[in-house]
């Protein structure tokens, strides 16, 4: 097929556009299986055979989107604070639009400056940053395979660039290293839904007390959507597998209801790797929750 990148979705005018879509093309965070560079490209080359329709077949050709592609231009991509704070620069310009920001990566740790900028913007609107992270680690070490700039690090950098612990939630986690497991037996402010509390039947539960803490305007929010969150069952193609997580039904379900009830005006996509994949299916689910989610901020009329 022709590539024709979102089809029927594309706008070439940024100020026309509902949808701000980026992409940051690093997956030098990574301490296991690398290839989340290569996501994006996927992705947006996925998108070329993806009709403009939910799942139910609502038409979401409202929902401009305004491809500014690649956050890493003319960067030397290492672990460095320069690239971080180069990306925070980036992201900040964009969401200074006013718009829905969407964010693929790359590796976990490209949220570190994507996050930075959003809890700077959050701050400067007089709103409260709050940050959901759909993981199946809490990503909260202050330092992992000797650097502070892992995808492990994500969370505590956060913290560091003034993020409340209040105002982080942790949804689908059951791996972790030591450090965390102390940080967070000190730490009970920051809100750990574990994958096996989750499955035991408390997917609605843990969806209902979030939006009760968080569904306020004076609160601006950001969902980090790491795909291993997922079961490896359903998403292979990731670097860092962890059995026992949600099935994707579950996850999808915990996405649109946030967005549904909260200011959610970013969100990043991240950890997918095309070279560990089968038949795209992990880049395949990324790509439709990506539909079901614009299909969401439609029909709350956002859009």
């Amino acid at each position: 097929m022709e590539q024709n990148f979102f089809r029927g979705l594309l706008t070439s005018n940024i100020n026309d556009a509902k949808v701000i879509l980026s992409s940051i093309s690093f997956d030098m965070g990574c301490s296991c299986g690398t290839g989340a560079k290569d996501a994006p490209n996927t992705l947006r080359m996925l998108s070329s055979y993806l009709p403009p329709f939910s799942m139910t077949g609502y038409d979401l050709r409202k929902a401009k989107i305004y491809d500014y592609g690649e956050l890493t231009t003319n960067i030397t991509l290492e672990k460095t604070k320069e690239f971080h704070d180069h990306i925070a620069k980036k992201a900040h310009e964009l969401y200074e639009m006013n718009k829905v920001n969407i964010f693929f990566g790359g590796d976990h740790s490209i949220s570190i400056g994507t996050q930075k900028a959003f809890i700077k913007y959050a701050t400067e609107n007089n709103k409260i940053p709050v940050i959901i992270h759909l993981d199946a680690h809490p990503d909260i070490c202050n330092e992992y395979d000797g650097s502070i700039y892992s995808h492990a690090c994500t969370n505590m950098r956060a913290l560091e660039n003034g993020l409340n612990a209040k105002n982080l939630a942790l949804i689908g986690i059951r791996g972790y290293e030591e450090c965390e497991v102390e940080l967070l037996n000190n730490n009970k402010e920051i809100k750990v839904y574990t994958a096996k509390f989750l499955n035991d039947q408390n997917i609605r539960y843990a969806v209902e007390e979030i939006i009760r803490l968080y569904d306020n305007p004076k609160y601006l929010v950001y969902i980090s959507y790491d795909i291993d969150c997922n079961d490896p069952a359903f998403a292979p193609g990731t670097g860092t597998p962890e059995a026992f997580g949600l099935d994707s039904n579950s996850v999808l379900f915990i996405i649109r209801s946030l967005v549904k009830h909260l200011n959610v005006k970013a969100m990043d996509f991240v950890e997918i790797s095309p070279k560990l994949d089968t038949n795209n299916i992990t880049s395949w689910l990324a790509l439709k929750s990506l539909y079901e989610v614009l299909e969401t901020y439609i029909k709350k009329g956002e859009f």
